[in-house]
């Protein structure tokens, strides 16, 4: 069973999917839990087998999937996925459990985040990119039912848009891994063997002039990424979808398919296209930083909780750019490290918020005077309150928290690499602890502007905890999980200088 732990973290939600879809309604709710948890248990007992002075890939599984089109079923884990391997492990559960008491529709939902579950972490895992479009291009599908049926009045609206954009972006994937394809002998959609360097100065003829293959399938699947991605200007999709999904929706897209889409950028550029890296750093660090300053900007005008957290998403990515952009060992080890602290606290800030709109039925703190619309929330739930205020503080990159770890290796990478980024990602910084602390403020301290407020139940305090646990746990002791990221990253390094 050791052997095949990738594939049982893979199929355990499948086979809870068809076992709920045979079942009555009444004994699917644990049975969903329980095929999420035996995934994530999987993850756990995987990465704690992983070595940590390994570089290459471990858990390694691989046997001939199609063999007209040279596809192979690879499955792999290292340290540059060894993370987001353990985010999808942490956050599906929570999700599940958050949506226990889900009215409409249970059932389907429950069966929808597991099939996104799997589709991720086949995504995540697979190191043959048709085999990783298969999972990614599966992935898009969930969260257009999932959004569509469950949200606000224009969920259905915000459903349909995200999906052309989910699919102009799988196309242009798809196109970037065809060009690939043919462009060495023996065709292959192996990482193994694509890696290092071998599409450069490869050509194609196209309208009888001829292309680099590494420009344009760099170019195509940068673009087919950045559209499923939150990435200014072409960001206003998310926003409508932050207003009208529901919290554990918007959670799974934010929290778990982002890091997945960041993963799979940094995988192909550093293993197909090592040789533009040197040269579109400067690219990937710019667009880093336009997005953590428009998000820090465009989040200081917002007075929704929602919205809020749409712009926050922005600036984190932002950071997670710049560190894999920086080229230097601390900020890509940043960046990867990154991934895992903003998915972790996006999901707890999408709860949290959750749980706000829930009991109060509104999710604006002020209005357009500056007043306050809530508060109080303190006095009346303490416990909800200081579980806002770990994620807030790891999101500002307090010490003590995940996100200083993350954030300090980043700043550093990045001043190494382009001394002026750093002056751009403190201004940030200044104006993400501005909006951050000042709802805060707005919506926990003070007077009461609201009726009774109930605090956290046991429920809603047992699916919390896995998230409040590790932002202490990854700030306090990074350790371990820097041990599993520095050795690939050395490696990945090397081909490029």
């Amino acid at each position: 069973m050791s052997e095949h732990l990738i594939s049982l973290m893979i199929f355990f939600p499948f086979l809870g999917v068809l076992c709920i879809a045979c079942l009555p309604r009444a004994q699917t709710v644990w049975l969903s839990l329980a095929s999420s948890l035996a995934s994530s248990i999987c993850a756990i007992i995987l990465i704690f087998s992983m070595q940590t002075n390994q570089a290459n890939l471990q858990a390694w599984e691989s046997f001939v999937w199609m063999v007209s089109c040279a596809v192979n079923y690879d499955m792999g884990v290292d340290g540059l996925n060894v993370l987001i391997v353990l985010l999808i492990a942490l956050l599906f559960p929570v999700l599940i459990a958050s949506e226990w008491n889900q009215k409409v529709g249970m059932r389907g939902m429950h069966a929808l985040f597991l099939i996104l579950q799997s589709a991720l972490i086949g995504a995540t895992c697979a190191q043959d990119l048709f085999l990783q479009f298969f999972f990614w291009g599966l992935s898009s599908l969930p969260f257009y039912f999932l959004a569509g049926i469950w949200g606000g009045a224009q969920r259905e609206k915000v459903a349909f848009r995200s999906m052309v954009v989910s699919s102009l972006g799988n196309f242009l994937f798809f196109a970037a891994l065809v060009l690939i394809y043919y462009s060495v002998e023996p065709h292959s959609f192996s990482l193994k063997r694509l890696m290092g360097g071998v599409l450069g100065g490869k050509t194609f003829v196209f309208l009888e002039s001829d292309f680099s293959v590494s420009h344009v399938a760099f170019f195509l699947m940068s673009a087919g990424l950045s559209l499923r991605v939150p990435i200014w200007p072409i960001h206003g999709w998310f926003k409508e979808m932050a207003q009208q999904a529901c919290p554990s929706v918007f959670v799974a897209f934010a929290g778990g398919m982002i890091p997945v889409a960041l993963y799979i950028f940094a995988r192909a550029s550093y293993f197909l296209f090592p040789d533009l890296l040197k040269d579109y750093s400067f690219l990937i660090i710019g667009v880093g930083m336009v997005n953590l300053i428009m998000g820090g900007l465009c989040a200081f005008a917002q007075r929704s909780l929602n919205c809020l957290l749409a712009f926050v998403c922005l600036g984190e990515i932002g950071l997670v750019l710049m560190g894999l952009g920086s080229l230097d060992l601390a900020g890509v080890i940043g960046g990867i490290y990154q991934q895992l602290v903003f998915g972790l606290a996006i999901a707890g800030f999408g709860l949290f918020s959750g749980v706000i709109v829930d009991r109060t039925e509104q999710g604006v703190f002020s209005n357009e005077k500056g007043e306050k619309l809530l508060g109080g929330i303190l006095v009346q739930a303490p416990v909800l309150s200081m579980v806002a205020g770990i994620v807030i503080a790891s999101l500002l990159g307090f010490p003590g928290f995940a996100g200083f770890v993350s954030h300090s290796l980043v700043m550093v990478g990045s001043y190494a690499a382009h001394p002026f980024s750093i002056l751009v990602a403190g201004s940030a910084f200044l104006l993400t602890s501005y909006y951050l602390l000042m709802m805060y403020r707005f919506v926990f301290l003070g007077q009461s502007h609201m009726k009774p407020f109930q605090d956290l139940e046991f429920r809603e305090k047992s699916y919390f905890l896995p998230i409040v646990l590790s932002l202490l746990f990854f700030g306090f002791y990074p350790k371990p999980l820097l041990d599993f990221i520095r050795p690939t990253v050395i490696m990945l390094l090397s081909m490029i200088h």
